[in-house]
């Protein structure tokens, strides 16, 4: 069982082409699953919006926007070329400098999209 749809994920963002998408859903799947030792697969697992609670909606909601910005990280770390952040910018003339990530740094990213994402929730635990 897939945890977004593609439906789902242009409701939410666009960045990702569709042809792009099922691949990159599946990293992330795979991360998002990996930091929080499989309780978000399995409270996806056992998601019934008929029953749900307040509480469970948010829970879900927050799941399925925290995976469309892992998808969207992802694809920018795979289309960037320079690496996915800007270390300063000068205004006068214009001028941007980058910083190309390291893995250690990408994958900190990556951990950090899903703690915020998923606050509140008790899926990400005491990482």
């Amino acid at each position: 069982m897939s945890f977004i749809s593609w439906e789902d994920y242009k409701a939410i963002s666009a960045e990702v082409p569709e042809e792009e998408f099922k691949r990159l859903r599946r990293k992330a799947e795979i991360k998002l699953n990996e930091v929080t030792h499989m309780r978000a697969g399995r409270f996806l697992s056992a998601y019934g919006s008929r029953q749900a609670t307040d509480f469970q909606r948010q829970v879900y909601e927050q799941i399925q926007a925290t995976l469309c910005d892992l998808i969207d990280a992802l694809y920018t770390r795979e289309t960037s070329g320079m690496g996915t952040g800007i270390s300063s910018v000068s205004n006068d003339g214009y001028s941007e400098t980058y910083h190309i990530k390291t893995e250690a740094e990408m994958e900190a990213q990556m951990v950090s999209l899903i703690r915020s994402g998923l606050s509140g929730t008790g899926l990400a635990g005491a990482l």
